[in-house]
């Protein structure tokens, strides 16, 4: 089956998307949210409560798609209620922190959600956080995350949300994908490789919604 574009008013397919970014708490999934939204790092960002959502659209050869973006929290205690949201998604960002063991030893755990509850014609990608960390103070290698995607077959980014490294090509290279997989089981239409050319911005919509239980 093709990806899930989310259904307009009459069932059609409205070119947008819906994305959960999941992983530990921590790991610094809101802040990579807001970097690639509104185009800033925040510097006191708390720990995200439930769910919040933002949305960006974007262009991505000539085709116009909007990325409901899912903001779910890491925190044990809302579980449940994640796993709630992974029905209907499109496409999975599944991020850990290359400077906290834990967070990289329970992907595993994050992928078996994903089964469970996801669409089984999901698209998923594995970001290592805080790549700008000292050498010191990173745990996870480069080497370890490419090994753990390869294994799972996930394309694989280490992203900075406070220098901004590759935070836009990890969501363009999903946008990518789920627009070509629409196009294949639509239309039949196979696209070029990908070109980062490929993709341009039209002025950003942002919107946000709560459903913090607090």
């Amino acid at each position: 089956m093709g990806s899930r574009a989310v259904a307009g008013p009459e069932g059609e397919s409205n070119g947008s998307y819906k994305i959960l970014l999941i992983g530990g708490s921590g790991v610094g999934k809101t802040c990579l949210l807001r970097r690639y939204v509104e185009g800033e790092f925040p510097l006191n960002s708390k720990a995200t409560l439930g769910l919040d959502f933002k949305i960006r659209t974007l262009i991505v050869d000539k085709d116009e798609i909007r990325l409901q973006l899912w903001d779910t929290s890491g925190q044990e205690r809302f579980r449940s209620m994640t796993q709630a949201y992974y029905r209907g998604a499109a496409g999975i960002v599944l991020v850990y922190d290359v400077t906290a063991e834990d967070s990289f030893s329970t992907l595993s755990d994050w992928l078996g959600d994903v089964s469970m509850y996801a669409p089984e014609d999901v698209k998923v990608i594995l970001i290592g956080n805080k790549s700008d960390a000292d050498d010191d103070e990173r745990i996870i290698s480069r080497q370890a995350g490419e090994e753990f995607a390869k294994e799972h077959g996930l394309k694989y980014y280490e992203t900075s949300a406070v220098t901004n490294e590759n935070v836009a090509e990890a969501f363009e290279h999903l946008a990518k994908l789920l627009l070509e997989d629409e196009k294949r089981t639509s239309n039949g239409i196979k696209r070029h490789p990908s070109n980062p050319s490929l993709v341009t911005y039209i002025k950003p919509t942002v919107k946000e919604k709560s459903s913090c239980p607090c």
